[in-house]
């Protein structure tokens, strides 16, 4: 029989990064975490790290481009754990390549897993939130999901694709008590970013450091975030019964 906690939040992408700061943060704030990824190795580093602090985590492998995966998913966690009442949909890609260059592989890779994954896993754990009585969705979305960036189109469109998902789901969803909103961070110091910056060096000639501060020009703050930043400002957004379907930077300030 699948247990009754009304604090269960599920974490995608939960190995690394942002993910992890997020599922960390989440349960140190009394949060039965589950983390997902593609692969188990980290997130079950990440479960017996937290495990270890007499914190409540699980780790479970999905594809989340995969609407079979998805839902057996949903069917072994309300088996195991119970219902998920927050859904962070954080697990993502950031390829650049110019326009010509984008291949059919890398257009469809990045909107499966930025903009598909986030609807399959919203449909598959949506109709538990609403029979527990309400839910909270949080989209890790981008700048990218206000603005358009050169070498980027694939991963643009995608962002502002959640963010469009972000606003309908809110409105749909409203009279269920499911509250759905998107946070919106610049370049945030991941494995992501590593590789672009990887990538600026190798095309460019600039030493990292460089490299690092033309991304960080992007950010409003003129620096990298750390994920940390990213996982507060999801404790925040918990915090305030406010706003549903809209987007907010990384420190929590409304920006539609």
């Amino acid at each position: 029989m699948a247990k009754t906690s009304s604090r269960v939040a599920l974490v995608t992408g939960a190995g690394r990064g942002i993910g992890r700061a997020i599922a960390s943060e989440l349960a140190k704030a009394e949060w039965e975490v589950v983390l997902i990824a593609r692969t188990t190795s980290e997130i079950n580093e990440v479960r017996k790290d937290l495990q270890q602090q007499g914190l409540k985590a699980h780790a479970y492998a999905c594809d989340v481009t995969s609407s079979l995966d998805v839902d057996l998913l949903e069917q072994r966690i309300a088996k195991d754990v119970g219902v998920v009442t927050l859904l962070v949909n954080n697990a993502g890609v950031a390829p650049s390549e110019k326009l010509e260059n984008t291949d059919d592989d890398l257009w469809h890779r990045t909107i499966a897993t930025n903009l598909t994954g986030p609807f399959y896993l919203s449909r598959a754990f949506v109709p538990a939130m609403k029979k527990q009585g309400g839910g909270e969705i949080i989209n890790i979305a981008s700048t990218a999901a206000m603005d358009g960036f050169a070498y980027t189109a694939a991963y643009t469109a995608s962002k502002h694709g959640v963010l469009g998902l972000t606003r309908a789901l809110a409105k749909e969803l409203e009279r269920s008590k499911i509250r759905v909103n998107a946070i919106c961070p610049g370049f945030v110091r991941t494995s992501i970013v590593e590789t672009s910056v990887q990538n600026i060096t190798a095309k460019t000639g600039k030493s990292a450091e460089e490299a690092e501060a033309e991304l960080a020009k992007f950010n409003k703050e003129g620096r990298l975030l750390e994920p940390q930043e990213i996982a507060e400002t999801v404790l925040l957004l918990l915090n305030s019964a406010t706003y549903s379907g809209k987007a907010f930077d990384s420190s929590g300030v409304l920006l539609d």
